[in-house]
């Protein structure tokens, strides 16, 4: 795009949350660096999708501090938070071509009609859409109409890109693909990226670190390989474990990889690491190549 977009920090301090007398959030706080793809990992009702939408703007205001690049937005709107947030139901006009549906933010803004063109087209380009812009979403495929929903989200430059479980929808092959192609996307644009996921492969896969989260408190924060290697609780070390007792798994990382040998010093670690050979580190580094 011809506009760089500028990456931000994203900041939490001492984020809560009540639905009624339920606390789904309690005392968060988080430092996501610029351009960093972060992950929100944990079971469903952990908090993670309520934390993510908070920063969004989405749903009540929470009491505490949130941060992006050094502003607090906890009281505005969510068109005032310079953030993107990319829904798991895509969220797509069904009467709106796919140009459209991605100049919709843009126009909502205001801005000039010569500049809208200019900006879907790059958009669409970036996501390798260009030959669709006339069909509508009945007429795309999931993964093309998750792309649709990230080239309108990335359209109007935001400075964090907030994914909700983009990929639940989609089948296993096609969420590996995604994988790949977020990734690329995240790591040519530089951008901010903060995902929700349930899946453990999704959040090692795709992400430099990410925060452990189970009843509304992040239980660990680090690298996909420190929080396998050295586990702060059994909550982490159990919600990690992907594989029963005496299966081997070859796990990539955003920032290296760990192959799970079939022996184990303890449920609390060290893990002993060997080289992986295996069809999903070949997959994950086939997904960087290009960014």
């Amino acid at each position: 795009m011809e506009k760089a977009i500028q990456a931000a920090s994203v900041t939490i301090e001492n984020l809560s949350l009540a639905f009624g007398t339920t606390e789904v959030l309690k005392g968060v706080n988080l430092e996501v660096e610029p351009g960093e793809f972060f992950a929100f990992l944990g079971p469903s009702g952990s908090g993670k999708s309520t934390l993510l939408r908070s920063i969004a703007g989405f749903g009540p205001t929470p009491r505490g501090r949130i941060l992006i690049a050094g502003k607090d937005v906890a009281g505005l709107p969510p068109w005032s938070r310079d953030v993107g947030m990319v829904f798991q139901s895509y969220a797509l006009w069904p009467h709106m071509t796919v140009a459209q549906n991605v100049a919709f933010g843009l126009e909502e803004r205001k801005v000039a009609r010569p500049e809208i063109n200019d900006r879907v087209s790059d958009a669409l380009a970036l996501v390798g859409l260009s030959d669709f812009a006339e069909r509508r979403p009945s007429q795309l495929s999931g993964g093309q109409q998750q792309r649709v929903a990230l080239a309108r989200t990335i359209v109007v430059r935001p400075k964090v890109l907030l994914l909700d479980e983009p990929l639940s929808n989609l089948d296993a092959n096609l969420r590996t693909q995604m994988r790949r192609e977020i990734l690329a996307l995240q790591r040519k644009l530089k951008l901010t990226t903060i995902f929700v996921t349930h899946d453990q492969e999704e959040a090692n896969t795709m992400s430099q670190r990410m925060a452990v989260l189970d009843q509304g408190i992040i239980q660990q924060v680090g690298a996909p390989m420190e929080l396998y290697d050295n586990p702060a609780n059994t909550f982490v070390a159990g919600f990690l474990e992907n594989r029963k007792e005496g299966e081997g798994a070859c796990i990539p990382f955003a920032q290296g990889h760990a192959n799970f040998p079939q022996e184990r010093k303890s449920r609390r670690g060290p893990y002993r690491h060997s080289p992986p050979e295996c069809d999903a580190h070949r997959s994950w580094e086939e997904g960087i190549e290009g960014a």
